[in-house]
This record gives structure tokens, C-alpha cells and sequence, in this order.
């Protein structure tokens, strides 16, 4: 996997002259006179850029998650599927003008050196053609008006921090959202957030689809039924939902304290799916230098309205517990699905709207799978700033999920475990390339383990239920790792 070839040469050029560009906005001081502050040319030439320059490249032995928008039956080959890609984003937001102020983002992602069409299914290419191809599109065009305690912003924008409505940006570009969004922060330790989301942007398309359609409904998956209960199959083409636009409704308030953070959230799509979700966290000293923090999570899930997806009634909890002692920090961690075999899916949790919030969600498993408990413990340590490898970051985590197994389950899947090393390096401030800053540049490497239970009778629950058994996979490795320079 080369790291650079000549396609991604111009992009480097003309992110590093917008870089030395937008640094001679910066050293302009805003003028005493408001009339002047509060103009189209002061607010075009004191803009913000921000660029982010990134290889990714990801290999994984296994033909599981191929993604569920591939167009063909055989999208891996030898259980192989990787890419290799170059691309990132560059975007662009004025100065405001009596606090209203305007943006876009570029997003691209470009194939550097091997990615066969028949190893695609990881996510960092478009793939909806049949091939691994590049992608470009503007992910964020938007209007903002933000003063100190009110922000609304209006139109296609990344959400970074709304739990189940977030980036995921664990490959080339991540999700982005469209819609109108509002932030109150009057009250002092107090947050209140309050959107309406018309669409969606998946991390590897050119295209927003509505909230419905970026949930992956299916009817089925590999002649199991996903849907429970009665459903519209006029709402259905090639096992896909393909019926009316959905929006969502997103609320929250958040309160924050010194120790204390509590968190609520609601998520509502009419005739399809209402989430409720519940975090808080309390961090407390009892012994010098012994640092905790509790946190704890649940979320309810149920059908609204027509359910288009059928029966929708599941939840999930979740309980983790850190330490925190110098330059280390452990942690262990708890979460159960609900199992439903009433539910879509036997109760998996619908998450693909953003990083799914589960404590256990790792780096391929993500524990929102029906009636998965799973069990989940690490450690990660930071070297010290007068360390020679200070900005070296290692994280290493073990993941336990045990899943309904039985041979009478209508929703069986194999238990499995999950290990993974993680190391990321930042350069410091201070380091140089000639006159080129390298703040911001990181590099990142992720090595994970899976580990499936072979041992069922996997020819028997076929017989007892006319499908197999869901998702049979053997063991195997997954490895990612990113360059990515921020400025």
C-alpha cells in the first residue's frame, strides 16, 4: 500500500498553499470600526480554512460486513476485502457578519495502488457501481448565526456531538447531516440541542438519503426475515426500503458539572423508530492520584406510527468503570441488548445514523446486535512530554460477546471475542519539514483480532428454521491505519 502516488500530489500542493494562505488571514487584526467588522470583504478575507489531508488503508481476512449497499452477491473474493485511498476534505467558512456566517466543506476520496473491485466491502470507496471508485462532494454547505449563548446553523453540516447522530469517521470522509440544528447554552452547566434532520450523507457516497433509508431497513438478510409484524411491501424494492422520505426529530439537554454529567436524548422518525437515550458520569478522587470515573448509558427503542419497519420494541445498558493513575488509564466495561425475537432483527439496535454509543463498540464489533452481552476491558498509555517518544499513544482492549446461540433461537449468531492493539503517534508543536509546520499531523495503526465459536450445529438450525445461521464466520484479523495531517 503506497502512502503517496501521483494523484494525490496536487492535493497536497494546493492544501499546503491554502495552509500558508489562511495563516495570513490570521496575523490580519479585526478593525476597530464594527461597520467595517460587518462587511462581504472583511468577511470573505478573515475566513477560517480548515484541510485534512488523509491516507487510509484497511485489509481484513473475511468477507464479513460487506457493506449492505453492495450490488452484487459476490463482492468479496477469498474472503479478502481492503482499499487503499487517498483524499480528505477542505472547507471554508467566513467571518461572521452581525453573527451570521456561511461554509463548505469538499470531502474526496481517491484510489492509491491496489483496491480489486472483487475485495470491496470495507467503506472507504464508492462502491454502488460494482467497482472500488473515487468520490467527491460537498458533505457541508451551510449558514450559521451564533452568538454567545444561541447557534443555528442550516443545511448540509458534519454533527459531531449528538451520540447517535455523529461523524463515524473511521474511514476516508465521515457522515454528515442536512437539516436545521439549534444550540442553547443560557443556563450556566446547561446545554439544549434541538434539530430536524431531513437527510444523511454515508461515509464512502455522493448522495444525501433520508433518515429511514440511512437506517438500513431490509426485509431480509440471506432468506432470514429482519422485519416483525405487519409492514407495507409496496415500501420495499430489491429487499431495500424505497418508500416515503423520513426526517427526524433530535432533542436533548445536557447538564455538566465539575464531577458530574448527565445527558438526555431523543431521536424520533415518524412512522418508523423513536430512541431514547440516557448517559451520565461522575468522576471522583477517593486516594491521591487515583482518579475514577463512573459512567453509565441506556437507550429504548420503539416503533412510531405506520412501522415501516415492522415491530420495533428493544433496548439497551451499559455500565464502565476508568482509573485514571498517571500516564495510564484502565477501563472496564458492561452491555446488554435486549433480545426480542418480536423485534426487527430479534432486537439489534438501530445505530447507523452516526458511532454507535455502545461501551463495547470496538473496532469491528459493535455490541448493538440482538441480545448481545458483552463484556469489554483495556488499558492505554500516554508517554510523557519529556519522553523520547513523547506523543505515542497505545491502546490495547479485549472484547467479550456472548450472543443467543441456541439451536431454538430465531435470531442465533456465534459468539466471539475481540482484541485489539491500537498505537497513534502525534508530532509535536515544534516539529518542522523546512518551514512547514508538522503540528497536526498523526499517524495511526490499528491491529484487531476476531475470534469466532465454530462449534454449533450449524447444518441442524438450518433445517430447524429454513435459513442459516446468521453471519458464520471464521476467525480473523483486521488492520487499518491512517496518516492524517490536520490544519
Amino acid at each position: 500500500m503506497p502512502l503517496f502516488t501521483l494523484p494525490f500530489i496536487p492535493w497536497l500542493i494546493l492544501c499546503l498553499w491554502l495552509m500558508s494562505f489562511s495563516s495570513s488571514f490570521a496575523q490580519v487584526s479585526k478593525p476597530d470600526d464594527l461597520a467595517e467588522a460587518n462587511t462581504l470583504s472583511y468577511a470573505l478575507t478573515h475566513g477560517k480554512f480548515k484541510v485534512l489531508l488523509r491516507y487510509s488503508g484497511q485489509y481484513r481476512d473475511s468477507d464479513l460486513h460487506v457493506l449492505q449497499d453492495s450490488s452484487s452477491a459476490g463482492a468479496a473474493h477469498k474472503k479478502i476485502q481492503q482499499y487503499s485511498a487517498a483524499g480528505g476534505y477542505l472547507g471554508f467558512e467566513t467571518a461572521p457578519i452581525y453573527n451570521l456566517s456561511a461554509g463548505a466543506t469538499l470531502y474526496t476520496s481517491q484510489p492509491v495502488g491496489n483496491n480489486p473491485d472483487n475485495r470491496r466491502g470495507l467503506g472507504g470507496l464508492y462502491e454502488k457501481d460494482g467497482e472500488q471508485e473515487s468520490y467527491t462532494v460537498f458533505g457541508e454547505v451551510y449558514f450559521k448565526y451564533q452568538t454567545r449563548e444561541h447557534m443555528v446553523k442550516l443545511g448540509r453540516q458534519e454533527m459531531p456531538d449528538y451520540r447517535f447522530v455523529s461523524l463515524s469517521d473511521i474511514r476516508m470522509t465521515p457522515i454528515t447531516h442536512e437539516g436545521l440544528i439549534y444550540e442553547n447554552t443560557r443556563l450556566s452547566r446547561f446545554r439544549f440541542n434541538f434539530g430536524y434532520i431531513t437527510k444523511m450523507k454515508e461515509r464512502n457516497s455522493d448522495s444525501f438519503i433520508d433518515m429511514a433509508r440511512g437506517a438500513q431497513i431490509k426485509i431480509a438478510n440471506n432468506n432470514k426475515p429482519l422485519i416483525r409484524g405487519s409492514y407495507n411491501p409496496n415500501d420495499f424494492k430489491n429487499n431495500n426500503y424505497n418508500g416515503p422520505k423520513k426526517e427526524m426529530t433530535m432533542a436533548s439537554v445536557i447538564y455538566d458539572a465539575n464531577s458530574l454529567s448527565l445527558e438526555a436524548w431523543n431521536y424520533f422518525i415518524n412512522d418508523f423508530v423513536n430512541t431514547t437515550y440516557l448517559y451520565g458520569d461522575y468522576t471522583f478522587e477517593p486516594l491521591e492520584d487515583y482518579k475514577f470515573k463512573l459512567a453509565a448509558q441506556y437507550a429504548l427503542q420503539k416503533d412510531t406510527g405506520d412501522q415501516i419497519a415492522g415491530n420495533i420494541d428493544t433496548w439497551f445498558y451499559g455500565l464502565k468503570l476508568q482509573l485514571f493513575k498517571g500516564n495510564f488509564n484502565y477501563f472496564l466495561s458492561f452491555n446488554q441488548v435486549r433480545y426480542n425475537e418480536n423485534s426487527y432483527d430479534g432486537g439489534t439496535i438501530f445505530v447507523r445514523w452516526g458511532t454507535p454509543q455502545m461501551f463495547n463498540s470496538f473496532q469491528v464489533q459493535d455490541s448493538e446486535l440482538a441480545g448481545t452481552v458483552s463484556v469489554g476491558m483495556g488499558v492505554q498509555y500516554q508517554f510523557a512530554g519529556n519522553s523520547p517518544f513523547s506523543g505515542l499513544n497505545i491502546r490495547l482492549r479485549y472484547g467479550d460477546y456472548n450472543l443467543p446461540d441456541k439451536l431454538s433461537d430465531t435470531d442465533a449468531r456465534q459468539d466471539r471475542t475481540e482484541t485489539t492493539l491500537d498505537f497513534n503517534y502525534a508530532f509535536a508543536k515544534d516539529a518542522c519539514l523546512g518551514d512547514i509546520s508538522l503540528d497536526g499531523l498523526s499517524a495511526q495503526l490499528r491491529i484487531a483480532y476476531n475470534d469466532y465459536t465454530t462449534s454449533y450445529d450449524f447444518e441442524a438450525y438450518k433445517a430447524r428454521h429454513g435459513y442459516e445461521f446468521d453471519s458464520v464466520t471464521d476467525d480473523f484479523t483486521d488492520i487499518r491505519f491512517y496518516l492524517n495531517y490536520r490544519f
